[in-house]
């Protein structure tokens, strides 16, 4: 397989608009953003000092991520903002890495499926960016956000999108699959000590963890909880599908991190540092499509979720 060579990105100027749009609806946006957040200094400030990390990362420095249509892989199991650390911690020296094209979904999804059509890819997406972004470039994109959302959460549970997954699995028997799961994306699927207050909203959450009044030693533990309790999912999706298997994420996450002048939480587009764009890369083998060299993979990541069992964790 030919590789393509890494390019310069794309820049993104706010977030928020369908990339395809026209000029006029993407200046509308533009205009309805600044006009609603003109007055918030905090707002400016972190928009200046993002916009000038992305020009840097992405017109000076590059982009060196991956492609992950050049990587070999019948399925491709996403975990929404999964910190590579995070799940080596939990799963073991096993976890890989590979560096990512994007630290937000949006991101992840330009870069990595421009404007063609993936007539061998079913998507499963529990995120509404891969429609927003990519809605026509699959032979069938599943919107799990839309009929699976749990409006009391907040986000969509990683039962509903296994379900969702399985499903598809049925329907499109010959097909590869992509599977995009919003763990251990906030809010949080766990019961946590988070103030309520903070949570309403993610983007007040992200305000908050980055003004320094949350502890971040809190919401990381909260998080990685949130992960543990997702990977039973993950496994049950694992055992019915069949060929080589990819678990890895669309970018990291920032607890409270400095940069320069400014200090970030959450994941901001245009921001490669290594705590976002190094994502997990974790491969197991087995099923009809592709001969199973390592059947152990499969035990190993039942083992954990045996042990998270038994320490009360899940």
């Amino acid at each position: 397989m030919n590789k393509r060579k890494p390019t310069r990105g794309k820049l993104t100027l706010i977030k928020g608009v369908d990339p395809r749009a026209s000029k006029a609806t993407k200046l509308k946006h533009v205009l309805k953003v600044i006009r609603k957040r003109y007055k918030d200094p905090y707002w400016w400030r972190r928009e200046t000092s993002r916009y000038i990390f992305e020009i840097y990362y992405k017109k000076i420095k590059g982009n060196d991520g991956i492609y992950v249509l050049d990587e070999n892989w019948d399925n491709l199991i996403i975990l929404d903002a999964c910190r590579y650390d995070v799940l080596k911690e939990v799963l073991g020296d096993r976890v890989d890495y590979r560096i990512s094209r994007g630290s937000t979904t949006l991101e992840w999804v330009r870069e990595n499926f421009p404007d063609e059509k993936y007539d061998d890819i079913v998507y499963v997406a529990a995120n509404p960016w891969v429609h927003k972004v990519a809605g026509n470039s699959f032979h069938k994109l599943i919107p799990v956000w839309r009929d699976g959302w749990d409006e009391e959460m907040g986000t969509v549970h990683p039962k509903t999108t296994t379900e969702f997954a399985l499903k598809a699995l049925k329907r499109f028997p010959d097909k590869r699959f992509i599977v995009h799961y919003m763990q251990p994306h906030a809010p949080y699927i766990v019961k946590n000590d988070i103030p309520t207050k903070h949570v309403k909203h993610v983007r007040e959450f992200v305000r908050q963890l980055e003004k320094g009044n949350l502890d971040p030693v809190m919401v990381w533990d909260v998080y990685k909880r949130s992960l543990e309790a997702t990977l039973p999912y993950v496994y049950e999706l694992i055992e019915a599908l069949s060929g080589r298997t990819i678990v890895s994420a669309d970018h990291g996450e920032l607890f409270g991190k400095k940069v320069l002048f400014f200090n970030f939480a959450a994941h901001p587009w245009g921001l490669r540092v290594p705590e976002l764009i190094q994502v997990p890369w974790v491969v197991y083998e087995g099923g009809a499509k592709r001969p199973s060299g390592k059947p152990s993979e499969r035990q190993g990541l039942k083992n954990v979720i045996g042990r998270l069992k038994d320490e009360g964790r899940i």
